[in-house]
């Protein structure tokens, strides 16, 4: 039997631990947001609204605030209401460490010191395990339409081979079944980040505890496997696709297996066995944006700061690649269009 953890109640609905979800989820670019002004001004009141709500078994989940981004595709992101914020980071402050502590070593994203760079470098790590030149293969896997496929009852399952305390249980049901159907959960809540890694956790233990696979890496619902082996990997692909079935998810018909001679395009980088280069995709995402974002500065609609900020984190994100000319020319033209609209404003 599973390890469970009961007795959680009392932390979650803790005066102080609501308070720091609240202060965790206003931070981050949020504290000039109209929601989290509007509950700053009675903090107090609203957070023992919140704490009432959950003693007395009427907490209920808002609408969420949907709308479409296109980066890195499109995709339908529905964002919850601020004061939901504050009892999915309550949740997670009690009980995300404990599905944590579950998972394997090789998955990542929205783990602590486990983000997407972190997977690439423990990817270029395996392909330097093998002897310089030695052909190389990968399993380029992901789920398809993950986040709206997650089958509720399958993740309620696994949720509770970690937490017994049934009053938490049921707020995580739910937050679970905020869309009123039997399977997949909204993108852009923490909740949902959380649960994707618990949904996937047996596949991971599948691949490295049954199998015993050593060259893997998770990212989300991205998976790389590496071997030297061609028909190896492709017989771990069918058995993938099986294991994928049996938490009613399916693989995307995309996944194969492939070469990895020209570099592994995996978490925004190609990856070779000695150096790392950026995503096209990434860079021209990052041009457009602070083009449009120096035009803006121009209009008056944003501060400089803000044109800085995108600046400084593309350079923070190509810092780690072999991308000098890409930055040269990028920066070179970023400067030729801003430098007109600084004559009679700030200075960069």
């Amino acid at each position: 039997m599973p390890k469970t953890f009961n007795g959680l109640w009392d932390d979650f609905v803790s005066f102080e631990n609501l308070y720091r979800a609240y202060a965790t989820a206003r931070s981050g670019g949020h504290r000039e947001d109209a929601q989290v002004m509007r509950f700053t001004r009675n903090l107090e009141t609203n957070l023992i609204n919140i704490q009432n709500h959950l003693m007395w078994g009427t907490w209920k989940p808002s609408p969420v605030n949907a709308f479409i981004v296109y980066e890195p595709k499109k995709r339908l992101i529905q964002a919850p209401a601020f004061v939901d914020r504050i009892v999915h980071h309550a949740f997670d402050q009690v009980a995300g460490h404990l599905f944590e502590k579950k998972m394997v070593n090789q998955t990542y994203a929205c783990l602590e010191d486990r983000g997407p760079l972190k997977a690439v470098l423990q990817m270029q790590e395996y392909i330097q395990s093998y002897p310089q030149g030695q052909r190389l293969y990968a399993i380029k896997g992901d789920v398809h339409h993950f986040f709206p496929s997650i089958n509720h009852d399958f993740l309620k399952r696994q949720i509770r081979r970690t937490i017994s305390d049934k009053r938490l249980l049921c707020v995580a049901d739910l937050i679970i079944d905020q869309n009123e159907q039997l399977e997949g959960l909204y993108i852009g809540s923490l909740p949902s980040q959380l649960f994707a890694g618990v949904t996937l956790t047996p596949f991971d233990h599948h691949m490295k505890d049954d199998l015993g696979i050593k060259h893997y890496v998770r990212y989300m619902d991205d998976f790389i496997i590496i071997s030297d082996n061609l028909a190896y990997l492709r017989e771990l692909l069918k058995d993938a696709e099986r294991q994928l079935n049996s938490a009613g998810l399916q693989i995307n018909p995309k996944s194969k297996v492939i070469p990895i001679t020209h570099g592994i395009d995996f978490c925004g980088y190609r990856t070779f066995n000695d150096h790392l280069l950026p995503r096209k995709r990434n860079v021209k995402n990052a041009r457009r944006r602070i083009m449009h974002l120096i035009e803006e500065y121009d209009n008056g609609n944003v501060e400089l700061e803000k044109v800085r900020a995108s600046i400084m984190s593309f350079l923070g994100y190509v810092s780690h690649c072999s991308a000098y000319r890409t930055t040269e020319r990028l920066l070179g033209e970023a400067l030729i269009n801003a430098r007109p609209l600084l004559k009679n404003k700030e200075v960069v």
